[in-house]
């Protein structure tokens, strides 16, 4: 390419050069008072284009030179850096997701680099997740099977008595099934295939119905459950789906409350309605926000589960999150140690006309 480009060029100023000096030319050849004028001429052009041609092809030759060598730096480098990033992924397609690439300046391979970077970091990232969840799902699996495995050698050594032992075994085989059908549930709302069946509904219904479900669980643990109605938003979503979001955030706020209790406040605007569930729980660290809708995180990782069988496996926050994103929403939560946890979960408006229902 860039011997073609100087060929051009001199052929193009060889063809071009005596319409710019056949002027002077002429007015030399006045100048001087030359009698053979078209043989002082055609010598005076060919001198012109001779020196031309000569200047052109030294000028053409040694720009070929530079134009090469810097080619083969520039070749070089870009070389070497192909080189690092085919080195670099087939260390991450081995497992090595550490991997990483040094920067190179702003770029174009600069811009490569960064992209290889943050796509490295994401592997990663997905790899720990992965790792984190073959260990949450191995330790909530022998946790069970673990108290099943022991009634079972105490019921054949004649330790435990079968209507001793049965209450125990049933609790443990009820925990498998909920874990397995967390898992499913988990699984399908990421997938976005759960059913979803939006329809005009007041959203101050729904909630009185979610507090209903929880008022004994509430009054046992001796703590208050309130719902305050600023304004009966009318939103588009599904009824059931929005009462399970619910319900998964009354759970975790009775879990995670000692004293006072919990408040349902709806409310709206032109644009959306919404509940917001606050406690007065013991609050979220700030290291922990950003994590609270990921599957079976806990932000006490040394904390020992529950052996009552209504808490979960960790997912009903992914679940609600799914949810109420299929339905059109938001899910927010904001959380201090002083004043405990708010979740709120907005959902698109219904505007009922005579064609029928749509969202806002």
């Amino acid at each position: 390419m860039i011997a073609l480009a100087a060929t051009t060029m001199i052929v193009i100023a060889e063809w071009t050069a005596p319409l710019f000096y056949r002027t002077h030319i002429e007015q030399m050849v006045q100048m001087f008072g030359i009698r053979n004028i078209p043989e002082m001429r055609r010598q005076l052009s060919e001198g012109f284009t001779g020196a031309f041609g000569s200047a052109l092809a030294v000028a053409s030759f040694m720009t070929l030179l530079v134009a090469l060598g810097v080619s083969a730096f520039v070749s070089r480098q870009i070389l070497r850096s192909v080189k690092r990033v085919s080195h670099a992924s087939t260390r991450i397609a081995a497992g090595h997701y550490a991997e990483r690439l040094p920067e190179m300046g702003r770029d174009e391979l600069g811009e490569l680099t960064g992209s290889f970077n943050r796509m490295a970091e994401a592997l990663e990232a997905t790899e720990m997740r992965r790792r984190e969840l073959i260990g949450t799902v191995a330790h909530e699996l022998r946790t069970p099977l673990t108290g099943m495995r022991g009634l079972t050698e105490g019921l054949l050594d004649g330790v435990f008595r079968l209507e001793e032992a049965g209450p125990d075994l049933i609790r443990e085989i009820r925990r498998l099934e909920r874990l397995t059908q967390d898992l499913s549930l988990v699984t399908q709302a990421e997938a976005g295939v759960i059913p979803v069946m939006p329809r005009p509904v007041h959203l101050a219904e729904l909630a009185r119905s979610a507090c209903a479900q929880f008022e004994w669980p509430f009054a046992n643990k001796g703590l208050s459950l309130g719902l305050d109605t600023q304004r009966d938003a009318r939103v588009l979503a599904d009824p059931d789906r929005v009462t399970q979001v619910l319900v998964n955030l009354l759970s975790n706020a009775l879990r995670h409350t000692q004293v006072g209790g919990v408040t349902l406040h709806v409310d709206g605007n032109g644009r959306c309605g919404w509940v917001d569930v606050q406690d007065t729980g013991e609050g979220i660290a700030p290291q922990d926000l950003p994590h609270v809708f990921e599957r079976f995180y806990r932000s006490d990782k040394s904390r020992a589960r529950d052996a009552d069988e209504s808490v979960g496996a960790g997912v009903g926050l992914t679940v609600s999150r799914h949810l109420v994103e299929a339905m059109g929403g938001a899910i927010q939560v904001v959380s201090t140690g002083e004043e405990g946890t708010t979740f709120r979960v907005e959902l698109p408006l219904a505007l009922g006309t005579e064609q029928g229902v749509t969202a806002v």
